[in-house]
């Protein structure tokens, strides 16, 4: 009876390590961003920051393996410093390597460059993200954009292409 309840308890606990979700990846982003950028306090007002998205599925016979997430967060980047520094910023979260392994933070996707001041909406699935936001115009003043933009872009490969 005692290896039948151990059993029980190593499956339920091996089956939890392997759950993962936007919330976990929102995680591991935040510590990620918390490392490689700075001034992300500035941020904290932005509603999406740290929004994830799944945009694929893992294989469930392989403990989700290929699932991927990406998510938004702003910051300055490396840390430069002075005006304009904090921008938007996307990264991918995937389940790679070892199925047994958690999802990481695969920093060799290449997203293209995107006129975006401000997120206002993030969605995707099925390798396909889809961006909304803000972006100065043409007469827009400094910390005023009020140009809506819109980006639709499909994962190929490990670059993000516009479509």
């Amino acid at each position: 009876m005692k290896k039948l309840l151990l059993g029980a308890v190593v499956s339920v606990v091996a089956f939890n390590a392997f759950a993962f979700d936007e919330r976990d990846a929102s995680k591991l982003v935040r510590n990620y961003s918390e490392i490689v950028a700075c001034q992300l306090d500035d941020a904290e007002d932005q509603k999406n920051q740290y929004k994830a998205i799944k945009l694929q599925s893992g294989d469930p016979g392989m403990k989700g393996m290929g699932e991927l997430y990406v998510v938004f967060w702003e910051g300055d980047f490396g840390c430069s410093g002075g005006n304009a520094t904090v921008g938007p910023n996307f990264t991918v979260v995937e389940h790679v390597g070892l199925a047994s392994a958690n999802p990481i933070v695969v920093e060799g996707y290449k997203f293209p460059d995107l006129d975006l001041v401000k997120l206002t909406g993030i969605s995707g699935e099925n390798g396909v993200l889809k961006i909304q936001g803000i972006a100065y115009g043409s007469n827009d003043q400094q910390h005023s954009p009020s140009k809506k933009v819109s980006y639709t872009l499909k994962l190929d490969g490990y670059d993000f292409k516009k479509l």
